[in-house]
Protein backbone atom coordinates (compact mmCIF):
# COMPACT_ATOMS: atom_id res chain seq x y z
CA UNK A 1 0.00 0.00 0.00
CA UNK A 2 2.86 2.29 0.95
CA UNK A 3 4.67 1.64 -2.24
CA UNK A 4 0.98 2.61 -4.20
CA UNK A 5 0.44 5.69 -2.64
CA UNK A 6 4.73 6.78 -3.25
CA UNK A 7 4.22 5.72 -6.62
CA UNK A 8 1.06 7.85 -6.83
CA UNK A 9 3.10 11.07 -5.14
CA UNK A 10 5.87 10.56 -7.67
CA UNK A 11 3.43 10.80 -10.72
CA UNK A 12 1.33 13.59 -9.82
CA UNK A 13 4.83 15.28 -9.00
CA UNK A 14 6.17 14.52 -12.45
CA UNK A 15 3.05 15.32 -13.91
CA UNK A 16 2.96 18.48 -12.30
CA UNK A 17 6.39 19.61 -13.24
CA UNK A 18 6.05 18.54 -17.07
CA UNK A 19 2.44 20.64 -16.71
CA UNK A 20 5.01 23.64 -15.61
CA UNK A 21 8.17 23.05 -17.86
CA UNK A 22 5.07 23.07 -21.01
CA UNK A 23 3.56 26.61 -19.77
CA UNK A 24 7.04 27.87 -19.91
CA UNK A 25 8.07 30.43 -22.41
CA UNK A 26 8.93 30.61 -25.67
CA UNK A 27 11.78 28.29 -26.67
CA UNK A 28 14.18 29.63 -29.93
CA UNK A 29 16.63 26.83 -31.38
CA UNK A 30 19.39 28.67 -33.94
CA UNK A 31 20.85 26.57 -36.92
CA UNK A 32 23.08 29.13 -38.77
CA UNK A 33 20.30 31.33 -40.28
CA UNK A 34 17.37 29.97 -39.15
CA UNK A 35 15.52 30.58 -36.44
CA UNK A 36 12.76 28.55 -34.79
CA UNK A 37 10.26 29.68 -31.78
CA UNK A 38 8.28 27.10 -30.50
CA UNK A 39 6.04 27.27 -27.72
CA UNK A 40 5.69 24.05 -25.53
CA UNK A 41 1.94 24.35 -24.68
CA UNK A 42 0.76 24.94 -27.91
CA UNK A 43 3.11 23.07 -30.16
CA UNK A 44 3.07 26.23 -32.13
CA UNK A 45 6.03 27.21 -34.41
CA UNK A 46 7.33 29.93 -36.48
CA UNK A 47 10.52 29.65 -38.57
CA UNK A 48 12.41 33.16 -39.61
CA UNK A 49 15.16 32.14 -42.21
CA UNK A 50 17.61 35.07 -43.52
CA UNK A 51 19.71 35.29 -46.49
CA UNK A 52 23.15 33.98 -46.50
CA UNK A 53 25.05 37.26 -46.86
CA UNK A 54 23.57 37.81 -43.78
CA UNK A 55 26.26 36.47 -40.45
CA UNK A 56 25.33 36.32 -37.04
CA UNK A 57 27.06 39.02 -34.81
CA UNK A 58 26.38 38.35 -31.41
CA UNK A 59 22.89 37.89 -28.74
CA UNK A 60 22.16 41.25 -27.72
CA UNK A 61 20.24 42.63 -24.63
CA UNK A 62 18.96 46.20 -24.72
CA UNK A 63 16.64 47.94 -22.54
CA UNK A 64 14.35 50.23 -25.41
CA UNK A 65 11.76 52.39 -24.43
CA UNK A 66 11.29 50.28 -21.04
CA UNK A 67 11.16 46.89 -22.49
CA UNK A 68 14.05 44.82 -22.55
CA UNK A 69 15.05 43.16 -25.81
CA UNK A 70 16.85 40.06 -26.46
CA UNK A 71 17.44 38.55 -30.13
CA UNK A 72 20.18 37.42 -32.08
CA UNK A 73 21.84 40.12 -34.39
CA UNK A 74 23.17 39.75 -38.15
CA UNK A 75 24.84 42.07 -40.07
CA UNK A 76 25.22 42.41 -43.98
CA UNK A 77 27.84 44.06 -45.91
CA UNK A 78 26.02 46.56 -47.12
CA UNK A 79 25.76 47.77 -42.96
CA UNK A 80 22.26 47.03 -42.49
CA UNK A 81 21.58 44.65 -39.52
CA UNK A 82 18.74 42.01 -39.10
CA UNK A 83 17.43 41.81 -35.38
CA UNK A 84 15.46 38.46 -34.46
CA UNK A 85 13.25 38.67 -31.11
CA UNK A 86 10.40 37.18 -29.30
CA UNK A 87 8.73 39.10 -26.41
CA UNK A 88 5.60 38.63 -24.68
CA UNK A 89 2.58 40.12 -26.58
CA UNK A 90 1.88 42.54 -23.82
CA UNK A 91 5.54 44.23 -23.95
CA UNK A 92 5.07 43.90 -27.46
CA UNK A 93 1.83 46.15 -27.48
CA UNK A 94 3.32 48.50 -24.91
CA UNK A 95 5.87 48.99 -26.85
CA UNK A 96 4.74 49.40 -29.71
CA UNK A 97 2.05 51.82 -28.21
CA UNK A 98 -1.10 49.51 -29.35
CA UNK A 99 -3.08 46.49 -29.33
CA UNK A 100 -2.61 43.84 -31.99
CA UNK A 101 -5.76 42.68 -33.59
CA UNK A 102 -7.12 39.27 -33.72
CA UNK A 103 -7.01 36.85 -30.69
CA UNK A 104 -4.04 35.93 -28.59
CA UNK A 105 -4.15 32.21 -30.01
CA UNK A 106 -2.96 30.98 -33.37
CA UNK A 107 -0.20 32.21 -35.84
CA UNK A 108 -0.31 35.57 -37.78
CA UNK A 109 1.59 36.75 -39.31
CA UNK A 110 1.45 40.52 -39.89
CA UNK A 111 2.32 42.68 -43.20
CA UNK A 112 5.90 44.02 -42.95
CA UNK A 113 6.48 47.63 -42.36
CA UNK A 114 8.72 50.39 -43.17
CA UNK A 115 9.52 53.19 -40.77
CA UNK A 116 11.82 56.24 -40.72
CA UNK A 117 13.28 56.81 -37.73
CA UNK A 118 14.68 60.51 -37.55
CA UNK A 119 16.94 60.63 -34.55
CA UNK A 120 18.14 57.19 -35.39
CA UNK A 121 18.70 58.21 -38.74
CA UNK A 122 17.29 54.62 -39.72
CA UNK A 123 15.36 52.92 -42.00
CA UNK A 124 13.50 50.06 -40.03
CA UNK A 125 11.24 47.10 -41.97
CA UNK A 126 9.77 45.23 -39.33
CA UNK A 127 8.48 41.66 -39.72
CA UNK A 128 5.69 40.62 -36.75
CA UNK A 129 4.22 37.33 -36.01
CA UNK A 130 2.31 37.00 -32.99
CA UNK A 131 2.49 33.18 -31.97
CA UNK A 132 -0.11 32.61 -29.29
CA UNK A 133 0.59 34.88 -26.36
CA UNK A 134 3.92 35.92 -27.57
CA UNK A 135 5.54 37.69 -30.70
CA UNK A 136 8.28 37.08 -33.07
CA UNK A 137 9.73 40.14 -34.48
CA UNK A 138 12.43 40.70 -37.22
CA UNK A 139 13.44 43.98 -38.15
CA UNK A 140 15.91 45.04 -40.51
CA UNK A 141 18.22 48.36 -40.08
CA UNK A 142 19.29 50.42 -42.41
CA UNK A 143 21.82 53.72 -41.61
CA UNK A 144 20.56 56.37 -43.76
CA UNK A 145 23.19 59.49 -44.12
CA UNK A 146 22.80 61.92 -47.33
CA UNK A 147 25.17 62.41 -50.01
CA UNK A 148 26.95 64.73 -47.59
CA UNK A 149 26.89 62.20 -45.05
CA UNK A 150 24.71 64.02 -43.00
CA UNK A 151 21.44 62.64 -41.17
CA UNK A 152 17.79 64.00 -41.98
CA UNK A 153 17.53 63.22 -39.09
CA UNK A 154 14.75 66.85 -38.73
CA UNK A 155 12.81 65.24 -41.96
CA UNK A 156 9.14 63.40 -40.96
CA UNK A 157 8.63 60.03 -42.11
CA UNK A 158 6.08 60.73 -44.85
CA UNK A 159 8.32 63.93 -45.61
CA UNK A 160 11.10 60.87 -45.92
CA UNK A 161 9.26 58.54 -47.66
CA UNK A 162 8.21 60.85 -50.18
CA UNK A 163 11.44 62.84 -50.85
CA UNK A 164 13.39 59.28 -51.36
CA UNK A 165 10.27 56.59 -52.60
CA UNK A 166 12.40 54.73 -54.77
CA UNK A 167 15.69 54.40 -51.69
CA UNK A 168 12.86 53.01 -49.66
CA UNK A 169 11.52 50.71 -52.34
CA UNK A 170 15.16 49.49 -52.56
CA UNK A 171 15.73 49.00 -48.87
CA UNK A 172 12.01 46.75 -49.04
CA UNK A 173 12.81 45.01 -51.85
CA UNK A 174 16.51 43.67 -50.34
CA UNK A 175 14.96 42.93 -47.13
CA UNK A 176 11.73 41.41 -48.60
CA UNK A 177 14.24 39.16 -50.36
CA UNK A 178 16.47 38.17 -47.05
CA UNK A 179 13.60 37.65 -44.16
CA UNK A 180 11.35 35.45 -44.75
CA UNK A 181 8.76 33.89 -42.13
CA UNK A 182 7.32 30.49 -42.42
CA UNK A 183 4.54 28.67 -40.12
Amino acid sequence: MKRLVLLTLIFVAVAALAGCAAHGPLTETRDGNVLTFTRADTARSVTVTLAEDLKYDKRVHRDFMGAKIEGDLYRSPDNTSVLVSSLKRTVFQDLIGRELDGPASGVRIYPPQTSWLPRLCQLVRAYVVALDSDVVAVVKFGNYRGENGECAGDVTQEGFMAARFDEVAAFDKAADESIRITR
